[in-house]
């Protein structure tokens, strides 16, 4: 579940950038500590008190199931993170470590754990609306499996490397790896730009890097695509994929339309690809409307991005909306809808989490909802 928590440390506390980053920080220290605090950049990070967003107080951190006898534990043991599985029927127990986090916190986070070289997945997730533990989505309630292996692709989309060691059968990864999204996932392997600089430190001209902001349309739809066009096949290995270069010699396309609509979680290219808006502009692209070295939340804020091109007077009149339509474009355009894919089961429902569904569109139902009951006559 790749979900957000904005975490603000000072740029001070070095420890808590990667290398790489780091390096970024010495000459472009406001982009960022900006960009530090964004889902991108927390989409990952190294487990414990500060990072793991679930609650471990005394009747916060069990999980019931709807088995009689079993359920999990997320407690401390020898000063680390772990998540038991008691089955009192069987008399059994199953411990492991919180190693890594996925997901920042802002929707929820899931919960990695190493053995052997091999990532694996704790199959329980905290959710942030109910600000509690749940079964993993995909999980049947009432099991223990904690036999999830965490595939390279998964990988490729909530860090910035890691390296393969084994055969691809059996993915086992380097320790030397990189968490969250960092700067050279975009801009690419910046060792001769910052080599150059530190020699030539009078020439303020960005040399030997590259900005997305200058390729074409395609190459920056790709560059989100990555990790923003839902499941798709891998052409090539993962972490291979350079920005700038042509995403379907790596992964294979979608299908389109011929596979019905893209799930709101996951595909946003895919979504936003099918608007009126995209279709009609030769040049929109994700970053029309996203920067992404910023956290970026408000509705009022991102719907301002619509006037840039939408004028109110051209607006079909709606009554009730006045002032309202200069902060509700993006609420009744572009609805927060649940994902089909992402859902999670308890013992007593069955529940989907939400996400903005990025085909600009007419949606009767929620510009209903946005206005609110209409005054009587």
């Amino acid at each position: 579940m790749g979900l957000f928590l904005t975490l603000f440390l000072p740029l001070q506390a070095s420890m808590a950038l990667p290398p790489s980053v780091q390096t970024c920080a010495r000459c472009h220290r406001t982009v960022v500590e900006s960009y530090r605090q964004t889902a991108h950049f927390n989409t990952s990070m190294k487990a414990n008190a500060r990072s793991i967003k679930g609650s471990f107080a005394p009747g916060h951190e069990r999980l019931q199931t709807r088995a009689s006898g079993l359920f999990f534990r997320m407690h401390l043991e020898n000063g680390a993170y772990v998540q038991t599985a008691v089955d009192q029927n069987r008399g059994t127990t199953i411990t492991k470590r919180f190693d890594l986090v996925t997901g920042s916190g802002r929707r929820g986070q899931t919960y990695l754990y190493w053995e052997d070289g091999v990532l694996f997945q704790l199959p329980v997730s905290w959710v942030a609306g109910a600000n509690r533990w749940i079964n993993l989505p995909g999980y049947v309630d009432g099991i223990v499996d904690f036999g999830r292996v965490i595939i390279p692709r998964c990988l490729e989309c909530h860090a910035t490397r890691f390296e393969l060691v084994g055969p691809p059968e059996v993915p086992q990864y380097s320790k030397d790896y990189e968490l969250g999204i960092g700067c050279q996932k975009c801009h690419g392997d910046g060792s001769r730009h910052v080599a150059y600089h530190l020699a030539q430190p009078a020439d303020k001209q960005p040399r030997d890097i590259l900005n997305p902001a200058r390729f074409s349309r395609q190459q920056q739809l790709d560059n989100c695509a990555l990790c923003h066009s839902g499941p798709r096949e891998p052409r090539r290995p993962a972490f291979t994929y350079r920005a700038g270069e042509r995403l379907d010699d790596y992964l294979r396309p979608s299908g389109g339309a011929t596979q019905g609509p893209p799930d709101v979680h996951g595909n946003q290219v895919g979504l936003l690809e099918r608007s009126k808006c995209f279709r009609a502009s030769p040049s929109m692209t994700c970053s029309t409307c996203h920067n992404v070295h910023q956290t970026q939340r408000r509705p009022a804020v991102l719907s301002r991005k619509c006037l840039g091109c939408h004028q109110p007077a051209q607006h079909k009149p709606i009554p009730g909306i006045g002032r309202r339509l200069a902060t509700g474009c993006v609420d009744c355009h572009m609805p927060n809808e649940k994902s089909g894919g992402l859902q999670f089961t308890s013992p007593t429902e069955r529940a989907a989490t939400s996400f903005r569904n990025h085909t600009i569109a007419v949606y009767p139902a929620a510009t209903a909802a946005f206005l609110g009951p209409r005054p009587p006559h």
